[in-house]
């Protein structure tokens, strides 16, 4: 193909490009606005990652072994709810506001009532629910609502009363003040109920309470904020998410992804269909086209794709062979020194550094830091490890015993090897 015409294709494509840009480009929803997706939206949804998803509360709840496996609820509760007679069953919900209509609500208060355990934290509840359980189900938080960017939280339990955990609301990587709803106490009907306070900030005003209803048990907090990524990733949020998980009783989750979102009454009609029939199904290409963002990128790719065919196609000069990717070579320099001091005979600074790349690896792994690994230290790493804590205080022991030792001989040496290597091959 001669240079001309490759220049009169180019031409072509960039005349095609601005016709369509023109007719159908920046043409923008007045309703809706643009199709921006911003990642400080409140999803509280345990598959985002972003700030205000609740992803790391459910990897929380996953390694620390207190649940069973999860069930995820994406459609009303009369379908997707399960009740095992043989277990606690948990529904779990954190969210802004639960959606949830009142057929779902009886259905919930039913599965409860038959021994059941229900988490929610959110800032607005069902009201068909608050309507069983407090005098005034619209007023359950206290008039005189805390504007601030900063709390403080605590529980109510002996062994934990005395520690108080720091929140800070951050939006758009700025810290700016927000509201912080707490109950109105006065609100409980305790003539039905005996509401458990398990949660309060340092100034009395409590966020979290347990109540009996029939067998089983509701609880309620009014700060979802405190279980979003953006504050697990600090200690406080994390220790504070643990002590609230250790609240509820051990069970199954059936963490409610649904109700997190309002669904018409024609949405809803989709799961009722009696006809079978189902929803309206697209294809893909109806689905890209209602959307200008994709089919943009649809129109991009096929102009590149052409552009790439004409001009790339054939070979432009002699392939670069791929860059070898470094190897982490840290676990390679351990061995290195660990040689060199057993050539030396200095066992004790080889038991130093097996000591230092040992808590290392379990801070990296676990996120559990100490220099000093005391009872509470060990039950933890036995716990997200699933190694038992005879088999992790032996190693300490061990490091114990050797730090100050001035001779240790190399079988003693060889079996403290021995133990490490247990835990790195079989830990979780």
């Amino acid at each position: 193909m001669s240079k001309s015409a490759k220049i009169s294709i180019v031409l072509g494509f960039v005349t095609l490009f601005i016709v369509l840009f023109y007719f159908f480009g920046g043409q923008e929803d007045e309703d809706q606005g643009p199709d921006v997706i911003n990642q400080w939206t409140e999803t509280f949804d345990p598959s985002d990652k972003g700030p205000y998803g609740t992803y790391m509360l459910k990897e929380l709840m996953d390694t620390a072994n207190m649940f069973g496996n999860f069930i995820d609820i994406d459609k009303q509760l009369e379908k997707g709810l399960q009740d095992n007679p043989n277990m606690n069953d948990i529904y779990f919900f954190i969210g802004a506001t639960n959606y949830m209509v009142d057929s779902s609500a009886e259905h919930l208060m039913d599965f409860v009532d038959d021994g059941n355990t229900a988490f929610i934290a959110a800032r607005s509840f069902p009201y068909k629910i608050c309507e069983e359980l407090f005098y005034d189900g619209r007023t359950l938080f206290e008039n005189e609502l805390l504007f601030d960017s900063t709390q403080f939280m605590k529980f109510s339990h002996p062994d934990l009363k005395s520690k108080r955990y720091e929140f800070i609301y951050v939006n758009n990587d700025t810290i700016k003040p927000k509201l912080w709803h707490y109950f109105d106490t006065t609100n409980f009907d305790t003539y039905n109920t005996t509401p458990i306070f398990i949660g309060t900030n340092t100034l009395g005003k409590v966020d979290f309470v347990k109540m009996p209803y029939g067998d089983g048990w509701f609880y309620f907090h009014s700060i979802p904020y405190c279980f979003t990524n953006i504050c697990m990733m600090r200690r406080d949020g994390f220790q504070y998410a643990e002590h609230m998980l250790e609240h509820i009783p051990p069970g199954r989750v059936q963490w409610d992804r649904y109700n997190l979102e309002f669904h018409s009454a024609s949405s809803n009609s989709d799961y009722d269909d009696e006809d079978g029939d189902g929803p309206e199904r697209r294809s893909i290409m109806e689905f890209i086209l209602e959307h200008p963002s994709l089919t943009w990128a649809l129109v991009l790719l096929i102009i590149g794709a052409v552009l790439y065919v004409l001009f790339k196609g054939k070979r432009m000069q002699d392939r670069i062979p791929a860059a070898e990717s470094k190897d982490n070579t840290s676990m390679g320099y351990v061995k290195t020194l660990a040689a060199l001091y057993m050539q030396k005979g200095s066992h004790s600074k080889l038991i130093r550094l097996k000591e230092r790349t040992f808590l290392n690896f379990i801070a990296e792994r676990y996120y559990i830091i100490t220099n000093k690994p005391d009872k509470a230290f060990i039950e933890k790493v036995a716990v997200k490890s699933q190694i038992s804590e005879e088999k992790i205080t032996e190693i300490f022991k061990l490091f114990r015993r050797f730090s100050g030792a001035v001779n240790v001989t190399d079988d003693q040496l060889i079996n403290l090897h021995r133990k490490i290597e247990y835990f790195y091959k079989n830990c979780r």
